[in-house]
């Protein structure tokens, strides 16, 4: 017996004048039906496919990070890698004072299209919290980059040093229509120091809030002959043009620790503060941990981390 296989071919061509828009999910050519088959072999709305057969979709993009800091502006931007399959109708970054901004909120407008582009943040209120997003708008939406937050002044280069936080209406110092905080000097001081005089209580080294660790680091140099401890490191400090560095307090350290991103050059690891432990625990001066984070007692003959700062 002769066993004829007969095997057939289905070959489907398209013509030129038929674009993927044409394509059902049944394999028929239409001009009507609401959903087709995408490479992926998913379901898609017409409206979502372009001539060529391509997805088009909302971009892609990135927000970039911030920069040219002032106590009232500051400069964005983003990166659109991808448009979708349609044009970039507009695009730029917005910002507000809450979390997730919006089109809806303040907004700058950077032309149109791909690729890299930076905007300038302006009226901004110093010492508060902004969030900003790139955007960018095609025929299918707006779609957002990553979000950001920032500060006007925190980090930018000011008087010698990075400012490092901005006082606040319930801080001691601030007065209002008036612009004061801190300034830390742009990277740490070396070596790194004893506190210096273990067993001994100085008279007076044991403020703990803003504004206290000048007073601090003068009672210290003052109870204290040691050299290179760290109050006297930052005490003698000249820097910048500037000679009224002093070792931060413990509270005053503790506003350097929440903007170390911003100021930058932090080590992974504990800092001395000003701020001297009470009796009976004379051997100890407290410390923060700008690691995993933590304020405790170190023991004064051993050697941390110091970063000066200067009132402005």
């Amino acid at each position: 017996m002769r066993i004829i296989f007969l095997i057939i071919f289905f070959v489907v061509f398209i013509r030129n004048d038929i674009s993927a828009q044409g394509i059902t999910k049944n394999g028929q050519t239409t001009n009507s039906s609401p959903d087709f088959v995408n490479r992926n072999g998913k379901i898609v709305g017409v409206q979502n496919i372009n001539k060529n057969g391509c997805i088009l979709s909302l971009a892609s993009l990135t927000t970039t990070s911030i920069s040219s800091l002032t106590f009232t502006t500051a400069s964005g931007g983003g990166n659109i890698s991808r448009d979708g399959g349609l044009p970039i109708t507009a695009r730029g970054i917005c910002w507000n004072t809450s979390a997730g901004p919006t089109i809806a909120n303040n907004l700058t407008v950077n032309g149109s299209g791909t690729g890299v582009f930076t905007s300038t943040m302006s009226g901004l209120a110093t010492g508060t919290t902004y969030y900003v997003r790139a955007y960018a708008t095609n025929s299918m939406g707006t779609a957002y980059g990553n979000e950001l937050s920032f500060i006007p002044g925190i980090g930018m280069s000011y008087q010698g040093g990075i400012v490092a936080y901005i006082l606040g209406p319930s801080d001691p110092g601030y007065i209002a229509g008036q612009t004061h905080g801190l300034i830390a000097a742009p990277s740490d001081q070396v070596p790194t120091p004893q506190w210096g005089c273990v067993g001994s209580v100085i008279s007076g080294a044991d403020g703990s809030g803003l504004g206290t660790g000048n007073q601090n680091t003068i009672d210290i140099m003052a109870g204290c002959s040691t050299a290179g401890i760290a109050a006297r490191i930052c005490g003698d400090l000249v820097l910048g043009g500037y000679s009224d560095w002093y070792l931060p307090s413990n509270g005053e350290l503790y506003k350097l620790y929440l903007n170390k991103n911003a100021i930058g050059g932090f080590a992974y690891g504990e800092y001395w503060s000003s701020t001297e432990e009470p009796d009976p625990w004379t051997n100890y001066a407290y410390i923060l941990n700008f690691g995993s984070y933590g304020s405790y007692g170190g023991y004064k003959s051993y050697n941390y981390n110091v970063r000066a700062v200067r009132s402005f």
